[in-house]
């Protein structure tokens, strides 16, 4: 056994192993909740983006068939991907507004007709799903768009044509 006198100051080799073992293994804890909470935030944040372009499309969509006197669906190009063109009365029943799904960006678009001048699209997260139905005066939309992370957001509204 040896005997250390009682003023030797330092630390040995063991010692200073285990301290830096420990605050190894707590800085590892740390930095990956850290990490985790980073993920988390990006993912809600994605899905918070995506969720408001939906509503605004939405939104947009149903202000104008508000407006609209006539609504005329037509598949494009399959079941779950809709063009809906708004009337008028005061306009003699011509379209007056589009919105589609573009097969070529799967964004929806809006404008006075495909391809026209004014064609933009409405929101930058890949739309899955656009379906408008026209039930008598009513006309329902849904969306479901992908967020950046992968996540589906749905949504869904509905409006009255008024004139």
């Amino acid at each position: 056994m040896i005997f250390r006198p009682l003023n030797e100051k330092g630390l040995t080799l063991t010692e200073v192993t285990i301290v830096a073992a420990i605050g190894t293994l707590v800085l590892l804890g740390m930095g990956g909740f850290y990490l985790q909470s980073q993920a988390t935030w990006l993912d809600g944040s994605a899905q918070s983006l995506t969720q408001r372009e939906v509503t605004l499309v939405t939104q947009a969509i149903v202000d104008s068939v508000r407006v609209a006197h006539q609504a005329q669906v037509t598949a494009s190009p399959d079941a779950t991907h809709h063009d809906v063109a708004l009337a008028k009365a005061s306009a003699g029943g011509l379209p007056f507004y589009h919105f589609w799904w573009s097969a070529t960006d799967s964004l929806v678009h809006g404008g006075t007709s495909p391809g026209a001048a004014d064609d933009h699209a409405m929101m930058q997260s890949p739309v899955d799903k656009f379906v408008v139905a026209v039930n008598g005066g009513m006309v329902r939309v849904s969306l479901r768009a992908r967020a950046a992370t992968g996540q589906f957001v749905e949504f869904s509204g509905s409006a009255r044509m008024r004139n």
